[in-house]
């Protein structure tokens, strides 16, 4: 069984670790996506929710107010839920940019250390064959 080099390890580490932010980063996008439309959902309510002008009793004046503190509060959370995953969006995203540098790199590295290793089996065969004496079946 062929040994792994080290610089085939630290390639498929690198390898994993861009899997993961790339995990990491769909799953805030998804986040950011949903608490985005919540946050249209909110608005869509908050709209709905206003007081109409005309005939309005005390109870309606009241149940609408409250709904409509309620609806301000989630609308206050889902815009402070969105600042966040968008901060940390671009966290991700550059962390991701990094780690793919990262594997570049260390591919680029692997590639280099095969190459030399390659070259050196390949002299190392041709000093071998031409260190070998051909000997002639005519010669004495």
């Amino acid at each position: 069984m062929k040994q792994k080099s080290i610089y085939e390890r630290y390639s498929i580490k690198q390898k994993i670790n861009v899997t993961r932010q790339s995990e990491i980063m769909q799953t805030l996008n998804s986040e950011l996506k949903k608490s985005r439309e919540l946050s249209l959902q909110l608005n869509q309510i908050a709209k709905q929710t206003e007081i109409k002008p005309g005939e309005t009793n005390a109870i309606f004046l009241r149940s609408s107010c409250w709904y409509g503190n309620k609806v301000q509060e989630q609308l206050e959370t889902a815009k402070n839920r969105n600042a966040f995953l968008e901060k940390e969006v671009n966290n991700s995203r550059k962390l991701l940019a990094k780690a793919v540098n990262k594997k570049n790199k260390s591919l680029d590295l692997w590639n280099q250390y095969e190459a030399t290793k390659n070259r050196e089996k390949e002299e190392k065969i041709d000093e071998e064959l031409s260190s070998r004496k051909r000997v002639s079946k005519f010669s004495k």
